[in-house]
């Protein structure tokens, strides 16, 4: 096993680094996503109206925060190949009990506990490797292990059905709790204890970094506009299926409304990468915060057929969730390796105090019996402000030279 302060300098090494961050956060989106369309199952199953399900919603964020807040400081203090482990097997385990849930409030702490690991894992992941390769190329890889997120959300969506449909709902979380425990040797074998050289201290004083000379106004921004757009992401992600099925998509169609949006995000995101490339992280996300404002208002302003809503989400996914992974993009541009799963850990964590806010919302707007039009209309406003937060944060690093405004 490889024990090195740098990064491996074989082009195989460096692969096989990527492969494995990727795949973990491949399996974080797949276990995050599960919950999505198991809900309304396990509502019906324990005879609650689906607005009851949000605490183990919001226990899924809270967890994921902490996860978040946490990941820089292990990093920081045991090396980024036990951060892993230990992100993996939390998640892995978590979700292996999430199976014998038998109320909400048991579910609850569950998903609580299990996406503490679920928060940890990406951060970790993205930092390693976006830095076993050249700066160019750092924001473009980020985005691609970042797009893990979607990757596993389509598979959780595509797999969920059959693996309901023959043999109960326990099936999503008995695959999606295995899958991450067979990867911790991976990670044994291939992730090198620590990839960057440890920033001096710990915990208070990593944060402190963030708001350093040249970062702090950057933070801020970086830090609102994580907020702003998971508030749209994950109000939508979690409660499009419920939505959809009060509509008349049929239920067994309603893991499919989930894997459709993320299909769309993973479809936007790779398609981002080559954007980024020629215009810069900046520029692309405001290209797509344009393009998520257009969406929104074709599916709030027509009136469609149940066979049409799932290109209708494939087209909200497309323009929204791919600025998930671009805030990923520009947390790597933004800070220097010592700091950078600090800072992407950091503003993940203030994305998920809005994805926090974003299905509590979403669950008062259920109870009050929505349609999904008016639903998906009120997303509008905050991918406004993220539009404007987004043209703030291209000015100030064309001003002080940033990477942010750079090409990959």
């Amino acid at each position: 096993m490889t024990d090195i302060a740098s990064p491996p300098g074989s082009a195989s090494a460096r692969l096989a680094i990527i492969v494995t961050c990727f795949i973990l956060v491949v399996l974080d989106g797949l276990d995050t996503i599960s919950i999505t369309f198991v809900a309304p199952r396990l509502a019906a199953l324990w005879g609650l109206h689906p607005s009851a399900m949000a605490p183990a919603f919001l226990a899924t964020s809270l967890g994921a925060v902490v996860g978040y807040l946490i990941a820089g400081r292990v990093s920081a203090q045991l090396g980024e190949r036990m951060a892993m482990i230990l992100a993996a097997a939390l998640f892995g385990l978590g979700t292996l009990a999430t199976a014998w849930s038998g109320g909400i409030v048991m579910l609850s702490v569950l998903r609580f506990v299990t996406s503490i690991g679920l928060g940890a894992a990406l951060p970790v992941a993205v930092a390693v490797a976006s830095s076993v390769v050249a700066q160019r190329h750092r924001t473009s890889i980020a985005m691609l292990v970042a797009l893990g997120l979607s990757t596993g959300g389509v598979l959780a969506g595509i797999l969920g059905g059959p693996l309901i449909a023959a043999y109960g709902w326990e099936a999503v979380f008995h695959v999606g709790g295995v899958l991450p425990l067979l990867m911790i040797p991976v990670i044994l074998v291939l992730i090198p204890r620590r990839i960057a050289a440890a920033a001096s201290g710990a915990g208070t004083s990593l944060v402190k970094a963030l708001f350093g000379p040249g970062l702090a106004l950057p933070t801020v921004l970086l830090w609102t506009f994580a907020f702003v757009i998971f508030v749209n992401a994950y109000a939508l992600l979690f409660w499009i299926p419920t939505l959809l099925q009060g509509v008349g998509l049929p239920p067994e169609q309603v893991p499919a409304s989930a894997a459709a949006f993320a299909m769309g995000g993973l479809v936007g995101g790779i398609v981002m990468i080559f954007f980024v490339a020629k215009w810069g992280i900046a520029r692309t996300l405001i290209g797509y915060a344009l393009f998520t404002i257009a969406a929104v208002l074709v599916f709030s302003l027509g009136q469609f057929a149940p066979a049409q809503l799932l290109p209708l989400v494939f087209g909200l996914g497309l323009g929204l969730l791919p600025c998930l992974s671009g805030q990923s993009g520009i947390s790597v541009a933004i800070y220097p390796p010592a700091l950078r799963t600090t800072g992407i850990g950091y503003a993940a964590a203030a994305g998920r105090i809005g994805s926090i806010a974003g299905p509590a919302v979403g669950g008062i707007m259920v109870g009050l019996g929505w349609t999904p039009q008016s639903f998906v209309l009120m997303t509008a406003l905050p991918t406004a402000l993220s539009l404007v937060l987004l043209l703030v944060i291209y000015r100030v690093s064309v001003t002080t030279r940033t990477g942010v405004a750079a090409t990959a």
